[in-house]
């Protein structure tokens, strides 16, 4: 359960699950974001290889997290994603908004057990981005 500098780890199943699908869950979040065009226009022709790479890095980060469920690995990402991104232009609610779409991926695409586990590293970092703003 989350308290605020934690997170609940989560089984060898789930992340297993979410490595299993990762690529599939990328590749439906990125479609699902594209189709904001006023937070992806920006980017021009590489808009969709931009978000591509963006969400394998945040991909990344949350497995080496979810194994420890430390809270304080997640915050640094998070600070320093809420400094540099806007620089490339990706605000705040952008970040927001894709991380809702991924944890809605997610929850379609892994049982709903696994999804129980891992949807909430998903709302504590929408809720972090919410907090900055």
């Amino acid at each position: 359960m989350a308290d605020g500098n934690t997170l609940a780890p989560i089984t060898a199943g789930a992340l297993e699950a979410f490595r299993a699908a990762s690529a599939v869950i990328i590749r439906e979040t990125v479609r699902r974001s594209m189709e904001f065009s006023a937070e992806v226009e920006h980017h021009g022709a590489q808009a969709e290889q931009l978000i591509t790479i963006g969400l394998q890095f945040t991909t990344r980060m949350l497995e080496a997290v979810m194994v420890s469920g430390q809270v304080s690995l997640l915050e640094d990402q998070m600070e320093w994603a809420l400094e540099r991104l806007p620089h490339d232009g990706v605000q705040a609610a952008h970040m927001a908004n894709r991380l809702e779409i991924y944890a809605k991926v997610v929850g379609e695409t892994l049982s709903q057990d696994q999804a129980a586990e891992i949807v909430p590293y998903f709302k504590w970092m929408i809720a972090r981005i919410k907090t900055s703003v």
